[in-house]
């Protein structure tokens, strides 16, 4: 009886540990809504990092995840009204949060590059700043700014591996 219950067990533990690593692979993909890999604290801690070297330190409060609109837009302006972190670094500022990933995808599947919001695929460079410098800032990036939470909540979603 005791190989059987083992046998039983270990059987088990495959199963679960396959079934583990089925949804870590499927996280931070359209088939999971994007859902993060990582925690927060510790995706957190990855882009305060890459902060640390490439962003001055009075521009490090825009360096985390935060995905609440009404927190998000707050930070954004602080960062216009009280010009303690000049604008010329949200390019670091979004190549930290991609962690030098590409997510436009994600993005653009939660609808950065809507018709609604009349810029076109211009949101989608925040949510790739390697591929694209962001040098200067026009209007139309204001609307992209509006939606810094989704912008962060995709470059979260990116970090798949540790």
């Amino acid at each position: 009886m005791e190989f059987l219950e083992k046998a039983v067990c270990l059987t088990f533990h495959a199963k679960l540990d396959a079934l583990i690593d089925i949804v870590r692979a499927k996280c931070g993909t359209a088939q999971r809504n994007y859902q993060p890999c990582t925690s927060k604290l510790i995706a957190n801690k990855l882009f305060k990092s890459c902060c640390d070297l490439y962003v001055p330190e009075e521009c490090h409060f825009m360096c985390t995840y935060e995905i609440d609109q009404s927190k998000t837009r707050s930070m954004l302006l602080q960062l216009v009204k009280q010009k303690r972190c000049s604008m010329r670094y949200l390019s670091a500022i979004l190549y930290c949060a991609s962690q030098n990933r590409d997510n436009r995808k994600c993005c653009a599947d939660l609808d950065l590059n809507a018709t609604q919001l009349q810029v076109g695929s211009r949101c989608l460079r925040m949510c790739d700043p390697s591929g694209t410098a962001i040098e200067r800032l026009t209007k139309e990036d204001v609307t992209c700014l509006y939606n810094w939470n989704v912008i962060m909540y995709c470059h979260h979603a990116g970090i798949r591996e540790m």
